[in-house]
């Protein structure tokens, strides 16, 4: 019973902090290259370290109920999809996190871009051509207690310490103002990788395109696996921790835009949709849980993915100085 207010919990701290702190991979290099400010990037990897820092030990401690990311061969389908999934989130202007950002605060036109993922990822999976399906991931390499491991831990939590230091005692006096509509990178970061890293480790994949997507492939083929209630309850919650952060601060407000801007949304969707199937997992299933886990097609897809994102903005940033 302890369970269930526990993944509650976590999924709305992180809806929640995801749209008061505009969280998005796009948005956050877009920022580090045109910019040139680096604090959103940064604050990813605060996310990673933060979801490392937590469920590595607590798997440890409970092996049965908290479980890291197995991981997949690097292959050259790997590192094209994660570079594809780039590609779509610049199409999109937003990356499966700042997609959920967006739609939280009413930006309604990000709806097709959740339609675009959930028919992308469908796609590829009535298709075959999500060859992963196929091969059998192999335990993290941190699966058991280790000199290493516990020294990558420890490098984990003082990395957070380095980059926090200065900035929990500000936190703590910011609680006097609850007027503040919003986090700040590192701050939001934090809670959404220590929570989502918990609630990967505890319920499985939960994001809203894994459930929506689940549920559309078992359309196709009824034999596949249906998402469990902790999943569904999770995803649901996420969402209304997203909208209760944006009517509480209130920057909830409908939205409509042009018809080119919905169309790059929905072919946005689509492009991650179908490369998340391959990799497998979006943007947020490899930052606070493939890369925490050491999964080597976590790495080398988010790496592709941020590689293809930065050269996108150096290209905009040489337009705009031309």
């Amino acid at each position: 019973m302890f369970l269930i207010p526990l993944l509650l919990g976590l999924s709305f701290l992180v809806g929640y902090a995801i749209r008061r702190g505009s969280i998005c991979a796009v948005a956050a290099t877009q920022s580090l290259i045109v910019d040139r400010r680096g604090a959103r990037f940064r604050a990813f990897g605060v996310a990673a370290a933060g979801a490392g820092a937590a469920i590595i030990p607590l798997h440890w401690l409970f092996p049965a109920d908290v479980t890291l990311s197995a991981g997949y061969p690097v292959t050259v389908s790997v590192v094209a999809a994660g570079a594809v999934f780039g590609l779509g989130a610049r199409l999109n202007n937003a990356c499966v996190l700042g997609t959920l950002a967006h739609l939280t605060g009413g930006n309604i036109v990000y709806g097709l871009s959740v339609l675009g993922m959930i028919i992308g990822a469908t796609a590829m999976t009535s298709t075959d051509l999500a060859l992963l399906n196929s091969v059998e991931p192999v335990p993290s390499q941190l699966e058991e207690p280790s000199v290493i491991g516990g020294a990558f831990v420890a490098v984990l939590a003082t990395s957070l310490i380095l980059a926090l230091y200065r900035r929990v005692p500000r936190w703590l006096r910011g609680l006097r103002d609850p007027a503040s509509a919003r986090m700040g990178p590192y701050r939001s970061m934090l809670i959404v990788g220590i929570s989502a890293g918990l609630l990967y480790a505890l319920a499985g994949n939960w994001t809203y395109m894994s459930v929506l997507s689940n549920r559309a492939a078992r359309l196709i083929d009824p034999a596949l696996t249906a998402s469990g209630w902790p999943v569904l309850i999770c995803a649901t919650t996420v969402i209304a921790g997203g909208v209760m952060a944006a009517i509480r601060y209130r920057d909830f407000q409908l939205q409509r835009h042009d018809p080119a801007l919905a169309f790059r949304c929905f072919a946005g969707g689509a492009v991650m949709g179908a490369s998340a199937t391959v990799i497998p997992g979006g943007n947020g299933t490899m930052l606070v849980h493939g890369l925490p886990s050491l999964a080597p097609h976590a790495i080398a897809a988010y790496l592709a993915m941020t590689v293809v994102l930065c050269l996108s903005f150096l290209v905009t940033r040489r337009r705009l100085s031309a």
